[in-house]
């Protein structure tokens, strides 16, 4: 029978452990409030990536923490950052981390980079965008009961080619804009070395 020496994984995830558990993101799972103080606290799941030293891979495993919500801004599913508590400002032992913010409420996902509200991984503009243009250009024309199919096709077509001409132009004048704003800044990049020179050769 073969035996496995598991201390030094053990060890190594321990420490692992401690060094991310600092600050985490997490979801909200229950709020509730403790003491006769009737502290708000929130129970936080967060998710850990433990090193397996034999296989050399990542492994994701669950953690369930507790937090302190002071503002009691927090609401059952919402995406939060939390950071450790001070072991002072502890009202519990469980309790050991305090909520830093929230990052995303329950079903209000917005991208941090665009600003834009997010739907199953799809930004919702694109979705109203796609939703205008199939109604505009395919169930208008297929309510028109008077035409036949080839002309309702025909009006579909039309529409869906207006569109993508609107589309490229909008696209051609942004690229305009931006190669403009561009040739701009070099031109004052070359007259600023241009004078730096005339300058170094005055001296």
């Amino acid at each position: 029978m073969l035996y496995y020496d598991t201390s030094v994984y053990f060890q190594h995830k321990t420490e692992l452990s401690k060094n991310t558990l600092d600050m985490l993101l997490g979801k909200v799972l229950k709020h509730t409030y403790i003491g006769n103080d009737k502290i708000p606290c929130v129970q936080v799941r967060c998710r850990l990536n433990d090193f397996d030293e034999y296989i050399k891979k990542y492994f994701s495993r669950p953690i369930d923490l507790w937090a302190l919500d002071p503002k009691n801004t927090t609401g059952l599913g919402d995406t939060i950052l939390i950071t450790k508590c001070d072991v002072d400002k502890r009202p519990a032992k469980l309790v050991t981390h305090i909520v830093d913010r929230v990052m995303f409420k329950y079903g209000n996902i917005i991208d941090p980079i665009t600003k834009k509200r997010i739907i199953k991984e799809r930004y919702e503009d694109d979705i109203n965008l796609e939703t205008k243009l199939v109604k505009e250009i395919i169930e208008e024309p297929s309510s028109y009961d008077v035409l036949l199919f080839e002309e309702k096709r025909d009006i579909q077509w039309r529409r869906l080619n207006t569109r993508k001409v609107a589309i490229s132009q909008r696209e051609f004048s942004k690229r305009g804009r931006l190669l403009a704003r561009q040739t701009v800044k070099d031109v004052n990049k070359e007259k600023e070395e241009t004078v730096e020179e005339d300058k170094g050769q005055d001296n």
